[in-house]
């Protein structure tokens, strides 16, 4: 069970080295055809525990035009400010590595 965990906790942090990589280019490539539009998204996790979501919001801000505004723990709500509007699975793709890394 241990291994596992370590596994999923590796294989998070890969992923968001990647999704950090992939932003940076997002961003510049936006900055530079002026393809801007902020807007605050409510994002609905399925994360219960504290650490689960502060991880999840964490790792929002970590990535280039995103940035966690508010977490409201008991309601298992996110508000995010985007560069531009995006779907929820774009805004949170390591919802399931820390579901399954920290969750079970």
């Amino acid at each position: 069970m241990i291994i596992l965990s370590i596994l999923w906790g590796i294989r998070f942090w890969l992923r968001l080295i990647r999704e950090i990589m992939l932003s940076i280019i997002d961003v510049c490539k936006r900055c530079w055809n002026g393809d801007i539009d902020p807007v605050i998204q409510r994002i609905d996790s399925i994360l219960t525990k504290p650490l689960s979501q502060t991880m999840l919001a964490n790792s929002i801000t970590y990535t280039p035009g995103t940035v966690t505004i508010d977490v409201e723990v008991p309601n298992r709500v996110l508000y995010v400010g985007v560069i531009n509007p995006r779907k929820r699975e774009e805004i949170i793709p390591l919802e399931p590595h820390i579901e399954r890394w920290i969750e079970k």
